[in-house]
């Protein structure tokens, strides 16, 4: 099986080093690059193909949030997995919405990276309990429809679809909402993927944030 190309953006490059050496050492990963910045970043991107981008949000000129959008208009297929310190709920909508497909915190265990890492390359997305639940605690105040989806209203979704939501929102793994409905893992994915199509959005995060707004869930 190939490995993950994974690529590093961080202004720091003992950062950068650390995390390295951690994804190296294991087989099915590798750091085919770094970049200090977004602009950077972008370059190496479009240089390299990387499968995941592992990147920070602050960093000088182009912040991790403007770069993500970037490289996700470049090439769409590419994961972003930010890993920050910042734990501003706004920020990780903004972080969210601008394609990044993971967010994690740079305090979290390299076992939970890695994780990561193997999630978004699997085409999942991934966001941790503690990042999950204040996501819903922001949106549960506030109507992100409007944000998140165009003023023409989406088809509603069905049963099946709704209880999906209703589980993932919850933060649980396609492998473990396709257990607790006695169906498979594939059929799973195949629904997430045809309601972020319905609902003409992003990533799944936004799905939940509609769900939320409109007292789908």
């Amino acid at each position: 099986m190939a490995k993950i190309k994974v690529l590093l953006v961080d202004d720091h490059k003992m950062v950068r080093e650390g995390i390295k050496s951690v994804i190296n050492a294991h087989d099915d990963m590798t750091v085919i690059g770094e970049a200090s910045n977004g602009e950077e970043a972008i370059k190496k991107v479009e240089e390299l193909k990387p499968h995941v981008v592992v990147m920070d949000i602050n960093m000088p000129g182009i912040n991790g949030i403007e770069a993500a959008k970037k490289i996700k208009e470049l090439r769409e297929e590419i994961r972003i997995l930010m890993l920050t310190m910042i734990d501003n709920e706004k920020f990780i909508i903004d972080a969210i919405s601008s394609g990044a497909d993971g967010y994690l915190y740079k305090d979290a265990d390299i076992s939970e990276l890695l994780k990561a890492i193997r999630k978004l390359a699997e085409g999942e997305e991934y966001l941790n309990k503690e990042i999950t639940e204040k996501i819903l605690h922001y949106v549960s105040g506030r109507n992100l429809t409007s944000h998140s989806i165009g003023k023409v209203s989406p088809p509603p979704l069905t049963p099946r679809e709704v209880e999906i939501v209703g589980l993932i929102s919850k933060g649980l793994t396609s492998k473990v909402v396709a257990e607790k409905l006695f169906i498979s893992e594939f059929t799973v994915i195949k629904h997430r993927k045809n309601i972020i199509k319905k609902l003409n959005v992003k990533n799944f995060t936004e799905v939940v944030s509609y769900a939320i707004s409109n007292g789908i869930i």
